[in-house]
């Protein structure tokens, strides 16, 4: 029947009968694209929470190896507090435009290569808040004023920032 119909009708309405239909079949697949759920275009986002735990982990380690090394204080335990996460700061780019009666500027995000990624330019680091250290000497006032001066300085917070207090033994109890 197929072939019976392709050798009664010339090749322009054949062609032209082919193109309509896949008009309509391209028409169709338009419709139908309609009822399927949207793919979301998902951009990594850093965690903040990891590069402020571990912006956090080493302001311990750091103070832990500082303070331990400062006579009278013996072993030392170090909590640091930050406040929110890291900021991310990407390079920008813009142009702007002054004429006499308006002022028009434009800021785009400069992407690396072809990408969709933006230039990172810096990372900040989130302020410390405060500062608990707990430390064998810690009984002493001479050593908590030493380790809270050390702890000051070290973190560039004000002394009232930093609690210092004595170390329980392994028992729980204060020795």
């Amino acid at each position: 029947m197929l072939r019976r119909f392709l050798q009664t009708t010339d090749r322009r309405e054949l062609l032209l009968r082919l193109i309509v239909i896949l008009g309509i079949a391209g028409m169709g697949c338009i419709l139908l694209s309609s009822f399927l759920p949207e793919k979301t275009e998902t951009a990594e986002i850093p965690q903040e929470t990891s590069g402020a735990d571990d912006y956090r982990t080493q302001l311990e380690s750091d103070l832990t190896a500082m303070l331990s090394a400062m006579e009278g204080v013996g072993r030392v335990q170090v909590l640091v507090t930050l406040e929110g996460g890291e900021e991310y700061c990407y390079a920008k780019s813009g142009d702007r435009t002054v004429s006499e009666s308006q002022t028009k500027s434009s800021v785009s995000y400069v992407t690396v290569g072809g990408s969709r990624e933006a230039l990172l330019e810096s990372v900040a680091h989130p302020a410390i808040t405060g500062v608990v250290i707990a430390c064998s000497g810690g009984g002493s006032p001479a050593v908590q004023e030493a380790v809270n001066r050390a702890a000051a300085v070290a973190c560039g917070l004000p002394s009232n920032r930093i609690y210092v207090t004595k170390l329980a033994d392994t028992k729980g109890e204060t020795s």
